[in-house]
């Protein structure tokens, strides 16, 4: 009993640091215990805005409302961190003076136009999800595999130099049983999104996911190593981010094709 209850706690504590939902547990030293739960947190996060696929509304409304949703849930520190790695990469800077660029609190036109783009991109995606109700699977996939890159990242990368919670997390990730119980997690979960009906279509999606996903959380490791040399919570945030996004565009690409 106690093993369920601490597990249960770690959970929340989990919940608490990526979402805003209150859980009545904020202990980020447990929640990096049980970082490798993170592509459930994702998971639930997509089930909060799959009802909205089913309510008789326009595709561009149901876009609006699961957008606000996904990002007033995460509360916005995830784009936050999106924002601030666009910065230190349109500086040319590495180092010291990227960090440093990325902790500043105004942001350049760079990053500010990135955003919007990856807005407006995820947007219109959403857009061509929503126009089918039988396609909500799309949006647990890309939400549960997003929130997994950043566990992925965390495992293949260096922590940072300094204490922070990025350093926390990424060192408590390199755990090879918390790595083998994240990826059966990871496995059970794409089980669930798409097990109804199984169809080409579905296995397909979840392929294309999938890669994408690996491509962007390699992407980000490389450009992280040459930028700073390591990962911190920002960059984990700009992968979960330019993840979300890029899956749902190939996804609605290919629904776009037929």
């Amino acid at each position: 009993m106690e093993s369920i209850r601490k597990f249960i706690n770690g959970f929340l504590a989990l919940i608490s640091f990526a979402t805003i939902i209150p859980t009545g547990v904020y202990d980020i030293s447990t929640a990096a215990e049980y970082f490798y739960l993170i592509p459930l947190v994702g998971f639930i996060e997509g089930l909060t805005v799959v009802p909205l696929v089913f309510i008789p509304l326009t595709p561009l409304v149901k876009a609006v409302l699961i957008l606000s949703i996904l990002y007033i849930i995460t509360g916005l520190i995830h784009i936050d961190g999106f924002t601030d790695f666009i910065d230190a990469l349109a500086s040319r800077k590495t180092g010291e003076e990227a960090l440093r660029i990325m902790k500043e609190p105004c942001s350049g036109a760079i990053a500010i136009a990135s955003d919007i783009l990856l807005i407006l991109i995820t947007y219109i995606s959403l857009i061509i999800v929503a126009t089918d109700k039988y396609r909500w699977y799309i949006i647990l996939l890309s939400q549960t595999f997003a929130f997994e890159s950043m566990f992925l990242l965390a495992t293949i990368s260096e922590p940072p130099k300094y204490e922070g919670l990025g350093k926390l997390f990424i060192t408590k990730a390199r755990d090879t049983k918390k790595s083998i119980a994240n990826i059966l997690l990871l496995v059970v979960l794409l089980f669930i999104a798409i097990y109804n009906n199984i169809n080409i279509m579905k296995i397909l999606t979840l392929v294309v996911i999938a890669s994408v996903t690996l491509i962007i959380l390699l992407y980000t490791n490389v450009k992280s190593r040459k930028i700073l040399g390591y990962v911190n919570g920002d960059i984990l945030g700009f992968c979960l981010e330019l993840s979300r996004s890029s899956t749902l565009f190939i996804s609605s690409i290919l629904l776009a094709l037929g």
